[in-house]
């Protein structure tokens, strides 16, 4: 038997560390398969020869360390092997129990991170929280870590603890309650949403085959139908025509009508976009990743020109890096247009349209270009990347960009100027 088991160093240089150092390792073989196990020493390419570390400051110490660990290797498969505990083991298995045998520290990390996937496997938000680092998208990682939050604040609400809230524990009952809960400060669609956050991770966790349990069959999700955010060309050509003496107002109706003349662009991917090249402004959406090609309306450029950035196609980054408190500030002031005509604080006016929000340019496009203009449903999809378009060669899509161009200026001039 122990010819057949054989323990040699070998310099492994698969994967270098970040200093790029390799890893010595111990190698198990058995019937031409082999399986490896470290001995904690890690060099450079170049201070490995002959099987020795060379040229190292701790040369002889590291030295020490290999031939010490290959010695205490060859000693445990004499004893192992003669007591029979390698019979029917694989090379594998052979090098799992001399790790297991010949390093203590091995031991106790195993065990840990035993004691952590048990912990993972049956607590919910231990899991959650794998589950949301895995979400490289800034705004969806937001998302939900504000359902991780609510979830925590529930379990606060009523007592529970975060460490006693297991898959199992999870039923159909406790999500009408977390429901409930989310209701008395936030609206259905978002206590919905909160919802579809813990049933993605539900079925995460059902394909890593950590749990069964699935409370979602018996419960449905609620969807409440969204208020129409959209607004006619005759009101919007109302809103363009206000002349705001209160600071920030006008900014912020600035701001809206160039989200406007640019097919309604999303508030972080205008914060963020580039400044135009060939009198186009190119940009990939934040929320489906997807590239946008718009051409800059000399009304829309006027604009630009008035908030150019440095950098970007506008200053908002640079006088506010957080674009999101920015926009909340413009929503507020978009809400509050009309109520003070003369600049004053004090007003019994109403606002114009105290329902609007950044949003409403997108939704008001696309209703003018349908309902007002008859634009062709496939190039209105096309403008608000709703759907793929066939691209495979330069003449489709150029004549793809003149068809959002012409439908772009058509619904501008109906705006604008009321010329159909």
């Amino acid at each position: 038997m122990m010819r057949l088991i054989e323990a040699k160093i070998y310099f492994d240089t698969r994967r270098l560390d970040k200093e790029g150092r390799g890893q010595v390792r111990i190698r198990i073989s058995k019937f031409g398969k082999a399986a490896m196990f470290g001995t904690g020493v890690a060099v450079l390419p170049g201070q490995w020869y002959n099987n020795q570390v060379v040229e190292h400051p701790q040369a002889p110490i590291l030295n020490s360390i290999i031939q010490t660990k290959l010695v205490n290797t060859n000693r445990l498969i004499i004893e192992k092997a003669h007591a029979g505990d390698f019979a029917g083991k694989t090379a594998a298995e052979i090098a799992e129990i001399l790790k297991v045998e010949s390093d203590p520290d091995y031991v106790i990390q195993k065990e840990k991170r035993a004691r952590e996937w048990a912990l993972r496997k049956e607590n919910f938000l231990a899991y959650y929280g794998v589950f949301m680092k895995k979400k490289t998208n800034p705004g969806t990682h937001q998302l939900y870590d504000d359902t991780f939050r609510k979830i925590t604040s529930f379990c606060d609400a009523t007592g529970e603890e975060t460490s006693a809230l297991t898959f199992a524990h999870i039923t159909k009952s406790w999500l009408m309650e977390f429901e409930q809960f989310c209701l008395k400060t936030e609206r259905q669609n978002t206590a919905s949403r909160h919802l579809r956050d813990i049933r993605a991770v539900f079925n995460a966790a059902i394909d890593d085959g950590l749990t069964t349990n699935y409370p979602f069959r018996k419960f449905k999700i609620k969807k409440e139908e969204s208020r129409d955010k959209s607004y006619s060309a005759e009101e919007l050509r109302r809103l363009f025509a206000f002349k705001s003496r209160i600071k920030g107002e006008q900014e912020a109706l600035d701001i809206f009508k160039l989200q406007f003349l640019l097919i309604g662009i999303n508030s972080g991917d205008l914060a963020n976009c580039a400044k135009p090249e060939r009198g186009r402004i190119e940009y990939r959406r934040a929320k489906t990743h997807k590239l946008y090609s718009v051409k800059l309306l000399p009304e829309a450029e006027a604009i630009v020109k008035r908030y150019a950035g440095k950098k970007h196609l506008l200053n908002l980054i640079e006088r506010s890096p957080n674009y999101k408190t920015y926009f909340r500030r413009l929503a507020k002031n978009l809400k509050s247009i009309g109520m003070h005509p003369t600049g004053k604080s004090a007003s019994k006016c109403r606002a114009l349209f105290p329902g609007i929000c950044p949003g409403s340019a997108r939704t008001s496009w696309a209703t003018i270009a349908q309902e007002e203009l008859d634009i062709p449903r496939d190039v209105i999809a096309a403008a608000l990347g709703h759907h793929t378009i066939d691209v495979t060669t330069t003449y489709l899509r150029t004549e793809w960009r003149k068809k959002i161009d012409d439908a772009n200026r058509r619904v501008a001039d109906l705006v604008l100027y009321n010329k159909v």
